[in-house]
């Protein structure tokens, strides 16, 4: 697993024919897919094999769904007890119908033979409902597995008895999962596969999150979360950091995992995972919470993802660019910033200069470029007087040439924010009012909406710390606001589709309350997102790609408490642009000047198509965004005109380089991805392999200190 991923080949005799179901104490599970009736195994270091009488049943084979509950009606899992060299060594695999049927290993045995066993009435008696044995795994001697009870999931220890004349397996009931949902990550992912993995005197349980966001055709990556169970105490304990450990989770056959303690440590610390299609593989970076896609080599896919060596990655955290600035939240300190930015050199040349004349030179330099000088050496420390992030100063008036990325790093306490043109980062610390589970709705002007958990709605500006704290609202599908909260005409809107579609509408500076439309003439197999006010309606993109809108020229504020019900708005619906884009898209919608624009982007970047709304009836492809550039991330869409020419006609995607960590953009001129070099263009690729992006919440915002 390195970057890009490399490949070598070798001829096996042994395993031709076979797929490969697993791997336990250096044995490599086979069977012959898709009949599975005769299995194997096969030790690479020695090449001896066990082959295994036929398992004859009316079984075939099974592929785990999305969220790891097996059909029934077919062969599942496999797992191994102990070495085959041990006398009481199993081999199990688990069938439909709620039957295990295992084998003994015993090489004194003349003849090895497959044992029926039904474990349906032990699952009742713990689960109290029929329920399937899967993530079968090996411990310290012992082999558990997981019940497939929603919202009841239990570890189960399949207790193993070998006597004489037979062997004996009882299911007990060890402990519950871990409550994933309480832990950063897994709040905002509804749906996920939980693996369960064993190594030595070590279990772990891992959780890979998933969410469906409203227009992206296809679940998407949301997080992982592992822990470690404390076999003392049986509790489970969350694991912070896998140092130089690595998992390997495979989601394109039976959903199996592979564990691997000791790695190199530029190697270790990963969780990969294999997706469903067998031809992509995402690389969790658990300590700096990144994802990063690479492709499998074309010339011959896997048929299983095996424990591999990944490369590690270069400039990580502690070892950050020259040219960075921490700036606190209170106050710029020079003191903290000198010994990142100091050039050795610079400081004599600059001590040539009058200081007068330095002081008027500071006086042009605003952001990064202050930031800089004032840490160089002591003249310029002097020549610039300090200044308070909290109150903008200079910053105030100065016309920046971009959005930032925004990325809210929980763990370390800080918020930084991302130059995409010049790679420069600001940090500053992350406020109280985002402190926990916080979700970011969206972003227009330099404010944000958001939502902590069980929390009201707040609009929040991360530059001056100022909060507006709305109204009580219900959790809406989606959201937009059209200014500013401190311009008079501001307008939340939220859309719900759950029950019955009603859009909530919120005047900040003229109501102290919600108004709910019911809106007639929805489908209610759609959802709505990316809401847009754009002149006098009010748009939102159904997950089909389709756009609705509201005429709201007819809202007029009515001054009373409480939530109104305001009536019914006719809501009409236009069919979305024919795309030819043949992958999952996702799906944003933007306004930009006097047009509407729909952004359309394949799964994994292939393809890039901008549609604009005439007369809000007709779509058309535009080759061109002009002046203009667009800012794409799940929680915004912003189009804004670029201040720099080199900016313009580009799409900027949440997404850096794994190379030059620099942000990575979308040329129309090109059609191919870049990233800047400072005032030169570097890269080009055609998609997103080779590209990581955070999992921490981040949003593109523009910087404003009013």
């Amino acid at each position: 697993m390195r970057d890009p991923p490399t490949q070598r080949r070798c001829r096996i005799p042994s395993p031709l024919g076979r797929r490969i179901r697993g791997c336990f104490y250096g044995w490599v599970i086979l069977s012959n897919h898709p009949h599975n009736d005769m299995w194997s195994l096969w030790n690479p270091e020695t090449s001896k094999i066990i082959c295994l009488p036929r398992l004859i049943t009316e079984y075939a084979v099974l592929c785990s769904d999305t969220y790891g509950v097996f059909a029934s009606g077919t062969i599942q899992q496999c797992c191994l007890s102990s070495p085959p060299d041990d006398p009481g060594s199993i081999f199990m695999v688990t069938a439909a119908e709620y039957t295990l049927f295992f084998c003994r290993l015993d090489c004194k045995r003349k003849r090895l033979k497959w044992v029926e066993m039904s474990y349906a009435q032990q699952m009742r008696s713990i689960a109290g409902c029929d329920s399937i044995l899967y993530c079968l795994t090996c411990c310290n001697g012992n082999v558990y597995a997981l019940n497939n009870v929603p919202g009841n999931r239990v570890v189960i220890h399949l207790d193993i008895v070998v006597k004489d004349k037979g062997i004996v397996i009882s299911l007990l009931p060890c402990l519950k999962l871990p409550a994933f949902y309480e832990y950063r990550y897994m709040y905002d992912c509804p749906n996920s596969v939980v693996f369960l993995k064993g190594c030595c005197t070590e279990l772990f349980c891992i959780k890979l999150g998933l969410n469906k966001r409203g227009h992206v055709e296809k679940q998407s990556f949301g997080g992982v979360c592992v822990f470690k169970l404390d076999m003392t105490n049986k509790r489970w304990e969350q694991v912070e950091d896998l140092n130089d450990a690595t998992f390997f989770l495979d989601l394109a056959h039976d959903c199996s995992a592979f564990y691997s303690p000791t790695i190199a440590s530029e190697l270790g610390g990963y969780v990969h995972f294999l997706d469903k299609s067998a031809k992509v593989t995402y690389s969790f970076d658990f300590k700096n919470k990144t994802i990063a896609l690479s492709s499998m080599p074309s010339l011959v896919l896997p048929t299983k993802l095996f424990g591999c060596r990944q490369q590690g990655e270069p400039g990580e955290i502690k070892s950050q660019q020259e040219n960075e600035v921490v700036v606190r939240d209170d106050e710029v300190d020079s003191n903290n910033m000198s010994l990142a930015t100091r050039e050795e050199n610079i400081g004599s040349r600059l001590l040539n200069i009058p200081l007068d004349v330095l002081k008027t030179i500071m006086g042009f330099c605003v952001g990064i470029e202050y930031l800089n000088f004032r840490a160089t050496c002591k003249l310029c420390h002097l020549a610039a007087p300090m200044i308070r992030w909290s109150k903008g100063g200079r910053l105030q008036n100065y016309s920046l040439a971009s959005p930032w990325l925004m990325m809210l790093d929980k763990d370390r306490g800080v918020i930084s924010f991302t130059d995409p043109k010049f790679g420069d980062k600001y940090f500053i610390k992350t406020p109280q009012e985002l402190i926990g589970n916080v979700q970011i709705h969206c972003s227009m002007g330099g404010w944000l909406l958001i939502r902590r958990h069980d929390g009201p709605l707040m609009f929040f500006n991360p530059f001056t710390s100022d909060t507006r704290e709305l109204p009580f609202a219900p959790y809406f599908d989606t959201y937009c606001f059209s200014a500013p909260p401190t311009a008079s005409d501001c307008m939340v809107v939220g859309f719900t589709t759950r029950t019955e579609w009603h859009v909530y509408v919120h005047f900040v500076a003229r109501e102290l309350s919600w108004r709910r439309f019911h809106l007639k003439y929805c489908c209610d197999s759609h959802t709505l997102h990316f809401a847009t006010r754009y002149g006098k309606n009010l748009y939102a993109l159904y997950n089909n790609g389709g756009v609705g809108f509201i005429d709201t020229g007819n809202l007029v504020y009515t001054g009373v408490r409480g939530l109104t019900i305001a009536g019914n708005l006719d809501y009409v619906w236009r069919e979305g642009p024919r795309s030819s884009c043949v992958s999952p898209k996702q799906s944003f919608l933007t306004k930009c000047d006097q047009q509407l624009l729909l952004v359309i982007v394949g799964e994994f970047g292939e393809c890039v198509e901008v549609f604009k709304l005439n007369d809000s009836t007709k779509w058309e492809k535009t080759e061109s965004l002009g002046r203009h550039a667009i800012y794409i991330c799940g929680k915004a869409c912003l189009c804004v005109e670029a201040k720099m020419p080199e900016m313009a006609n580009k799409i900027y995607f949440p997404r850096i380089h794994s190379e030059n960590r620099k942000i990575v953009f979308y040329s129309l001129t090109t059609r191919r991805y870049h990233t800047f070099n400072g005032q030169d263009i570097e890269e080009s690729f055609g998609d997103f392999m080779g590209t990581k992006h955070y999992i921490d919440p981040h949003v593109w915002i523009e910087p404003s200190w009013s």
